[in-house]
């Protein structure tokens, strides 16, 4: 929490260094991107389930994007759990750290559009945990599954779920008074054996994109700009080489690391000069 707090103001300073040196002369946009998940109930008729879905999003998107996006400060949900369970612990004060009135006034509004990275999505229910266990997880009270039915990846956390892209880009519009949304990333892994003939991204991106039309046309989503993750397989995090994302395949064992496209890179290629999907 006390990392999360002073990269939000540091986000807010770098965004008025911009806007008050170097707007005027570049005319550029300047912004903050955060990653999320979708999550439903994962009994949509269960009120415990709804809440622990709410509380997901708000600890996971909201932490960031409510002060900056909204008021300048933390939304209530994080405020009141994680305030409650600091007194049960003992504290005098709660763990996630306060701004200044000053502050919430130099942090709030600190955007051009909103930046989002979205891969998946989650089914959540509430997760009690003993009042002596410190830690995020804690805090939010929330457990998450996955729908056998989903398609699997390369990764172990992403599935294929298109439908929660859209959702969660009509709750960023719902949420945050309708902001100019740039996804930054999207897309899909797979790990083991070479096979260039990778059909399940081309579905991946196919029906995610589908989802994001959908935002815009019957949304009213204000979605400005995509960007697929990613041109070409890369250092992954933790898992190094293992999980590829990329349209190109690169042999990372060959000095020259040779580049080769995929199937779906030529099918991404004619969305973009169709500036939409390809006439069958």
């Amino acid at each position: 929490y006390v990392v999360g707090h002073n990269l939000i103001k540091a986000h807010a300073e770098a965004w008025h260094l911009y806007n008050e040196t170097y707007r005027a002369k570049q005319g550029g946009l300047i912004s903050i991107t955060i990653n999320s998940d979708w999550a439903e109930p994962r009994n949509p008729h269960k009120q415990e389930d709804i809440d622990a879905a709410r509380r997901y999003l708000q600890f996971l998107l909201g932490w960031f994007a409510h002060p900056i996006f909204k008021n300048g400060d933390y939304n209530e949900v994080m405020k009141t759990r994680i305030w409650e369970r600091s007194l049960a612990q003992g504290l005098s004060q709660s763990r996630l750290p306060e701004f200044t009135e000053s502050e919430k006034q130099r942090i709030k509004g600190t955007y051009d559009y909103f930046g989002l990275n979205h891969y998946t999505t989650v089914l959540t229910y509430n997760l009690k945990y003993p009042a002596s266990v410190l830690s995020y997880d804690s805090d939010r009270g929330v457990a998450s599954v996955t729908d056998r039915s989903w398609l699997n990846s390369g990764s172990l956390w992403l599935k294929v779920t298109p439908f929660g892209f859209r959702k969660l880009l009509r709750w960023i519009k719902e949420e945050y008074n309708n902001p100019p949304i740039y996804v930054t990333e999207n897309g899909v892994s797979e790990r083991g054996a070479l096979d260039l003939n990778d059909t399940w991204r081309t579905h991946y991106y196919r029906s995610y994109i589908n989802e994001a039309l959908k935002a815009v046309v019957l949304d009213g989503v204000d979605l400005r700009g995509y960007t697929a993750w990613t041109l070409m397989d890369n250092f992954e995090w933790a898992v190094g080489f293992d999980e590829r994302f990329g349209f190109y395949h690169v042999n990372f064992t060959d000095v020259n690391l040779p580049r080769v496209p995929k199937a779906s890179a030529r099918y991404y290629s004619q969305i973009i000069n169709c500036n939409g999907f390809p006439d069958p």
